[in-house]
């Protein structure tokens, strides 16, 4: 905050008021002042500080005031008041409002708080480039640990931020010609890299057996009936926290629920309270095995009073995340120790509720009868978010099944376990990722990579436990040492970050007949059985294609993105050597190709 200091000459009498404050309210910011011959007047000019965000107002010029009045009324354009009042009037709740100016105010504000909403110098393809670079870097506090700003993170924050320049587009009259966040483009998740305390992958599927591991990693009897609660009716952390007595029934014989009907709900400085679920979808009726009800009665369920919480912090109030969470991640730690959660998978209490998903696809339950299980409001949020999983039968469930129920093959013959001498009595894990079949010694490494390739491609994916013998015969029944196992592999495959160029496509007078955007990079992970797939810094080709219209294509790959410019270019010009030596070049002569 600014404020107003009585400046005294060597008798001790005021002579002038001074204005001070450091530039933009930062404590590491230069100190500004300004000097006033009167305490009113200098009081008035800290307030339009104040109001300016502890900077100099607009229109002001030091010593010597407004030049133009009117110019005091741009201020209703500088971004953060434009953005504040934009939320301030859509027409939603008011915690929806209050998180949305809180997140402006964290990570938008400080780059673009006092810029003006109309300028295309303030906000242009350059400017939001460089804020989301910034984001990239931006640690955030995620439980008790700091860690880089997330990838789902970033996105909505780069959607409120379209959200409010697309007001300035729309508004009457328009502020601005164009949203330059359309013209941005976020990274993928792989941008960001990984480190060893940290997962990739937005969701983290557990068979049942790990899920079981883990909950006897939990010394808490209520944390373990928590997370088999959870895990067994797929509720949301609110949700299933904000269970009473009254909500678990059994209705009849056989028949056990749990009916949803609120959670716990915040308001940024508000204290907590029990509202509705998330959706209109989330007041729902989830049905549960007479397993999972002994469990409850067990725990003590008979003994609560109806309006009692199941799950609390041990005085009846509500369980705070925070409390639980350190807990959640000391038995994840512990599992990983006793082995029964490999070391690459970094769960999240939520993922309990995908790891529900999974279970019940893996058994061909339908989305639909998914989505009402869930509470989702559409049922496109399904599958948008799990339909992968469909064909694929989540894997994992699918090896946990596979070494429980036994194995089949492809063609549901029972693979031969003779071995015929190679590694008999040992198993392949076999991944159907697309078109390609993998085999694994370990199954971690062939679910790890079938999961991986969903979330990247798509397409359907499974594993599947074979014989030695049997994979050597799906691979041509080699023997000797080329035999099949020679390619069964002992770790996950290697991925690089591969940058493309191309490919230009040249007529035989050398014009270019595919346009401009080709000749702008992309990148995208390929593993290393794809073709495109090196270690080395570029490749390029430059190939003649004979036919009516005797074209002449050049491209360039490889994971130096520098490199691979460079070898564009050389692969360009050799084009355009070869469009030169056609016969047809010389009936078009003096037409120059354009590079």
């Amino acid at each position: 905050m600014a404020s107003v200091v009585p400046r005294k000459n060597k008798a001790g009498k005021i002579t002038s008021y001074q204005v001070k404050w450091r530039d933009g309210g930062s404590k590491t910011g230069d100190w500004q002042t300004e000097r006033f011959d009167d305490e009113p007047s200098a009081t008035v000019f800290k307030e339009a500080v104040d109001e300016a965000g502890q900077n100099w107002p607009p229109g002001w010029v030091k010593g010597k005031g407004y030049i133009d009045p009117e110019t005091a009324d741009e201020l209703r354009y500088r971004f953060d008041r434009w953005a504040v009042e934009s939320v301030k009037n859509r027409t939603a709740g008011e915690r929806y409002k209050k998180q949305r100016i809180r997140s402006m105010e964290m990570y938008l504000f400080p780059t673009f708080g006092n810029c003006d909403i109309r300028s295309t110098d303030h906000f242009s393809k350059a400017t939001i480039g460089a804020w989301i670079n910034k984001m990239m870097k931006t640690k955030v506090k995620r439980g008790s640990k700091v860690k880089d700003m997330s990838p789902e993170t970033l996105r909505g924050l780069h959607s409120l931020f379209s959200s409010v320049l697309k007001e300035a587009v729309v508004a009457e009259p328009p502020l601005r010609d164009r949203n330059p966040c359309d013209l941005t483009r976020l990274p993928s998740n792989d941008d960001w890299g990984i480190d060893d305390e940290q997962s990739s992958d937005d969701m983290e599927y557990m068979t049942p057996d790990e899920i079981a591991g883990l909950v006897d990693c939990f010394p808490r009897p209520e944390d373990r009936m928590l997370v088999r609660m959870t895990y067994g009716t797929g509720m949301r952390w609110g949700e299933v926290i904000a269970l009473a007595r009254r909500h678990a029934r059994n209705t009849q014989d056989g028949k056990y629920e749990a009916r949803v009907t609120r959670a716990w709900k915040s308001n940024p400085g508000e204290p907590w309270f029990l509202g509705p679920p998330k959706t209109k979808a989330g007041r729902r009726t989830i049905e549960f095995t007479a397993g999972l009800w002994q469990e409850l009665l067990n725990y003590g369920l008979a003994d609560l009073g109806k309006d009692d919480l199941i799950f609390h912090n041990g005085n009846g109030n509500r369980l705070p995340y925070s409390t639980f969470y350190e807990r959640w991640l000391a038995a994840v730690a512990e599992a990983k120790k006793r082995g029964v959660l490999p070391e690459w998978k970094f769960p999240t209490f939520h993922d309990l509720r995908h790891s529900h998903v999974a279970a019940l696809l893996s058994d061909n339950h339908s989305l639909t009868y998914v989505q009402r299980r869930l509470g989702h409001e559409s049922i496109k949020t399904t599958s948008d978010r799990y339909g992968h999983l469909l064909e694929t039968a989540h894997t994992a469930a699918l090896v946990t099944i596979d070494r429980v129920m036994g194995f089949t093959s492809p063609d549901g013959v029972a693979p031969p376990e003779n071995g015929r001498g190679r590694d008999e009595g040992r198993g392949v894990y076999v991944a159907h990722v697309g078109s390609q079949l993998l085999g694994f010694w370990r199954p971690e490494h062939a679910e790890e990579t079938a999961e991986r390739w969903a979330r990247e491609r798509g397409g359907a994916v499974r594993v599947e436990k074979w014989s030695a013998d049997w994979w050597v015969r799906s691979t041509g029944d080699r023997v000797g040492e080329d035999n099949g196992l020679t390619t069964v592999r002992s770790e996950v495959p290697h991925r690089a970050w591969i940058w493309s160029l191309g490919p230009a496509v040249y007529t035989a007078d050398g014009t270019d007949c595919v346009g401009l955007r080709v000749h702008e990079p992309s990148g995208r992970w390929v593993w290393d059985w794809e073709d495109d797939y090196t270690d080395e810094p570029a490749h390029s080709s430059t190939q003649w294609r004979p036919g009516a219209a005797a074209e002449t294509e050049a491209r360039a790959w490889g994971p130096d993105e520098e490199a691979v410019r460079a070898a564009y270019a050389t692969a360009r010009t050799d084009a355009l050597r070869i469009c030169s030596l056609h016969p047809d070049r010389a009936a078009t002569p003096g037409r120059e190709a354009v590079t």
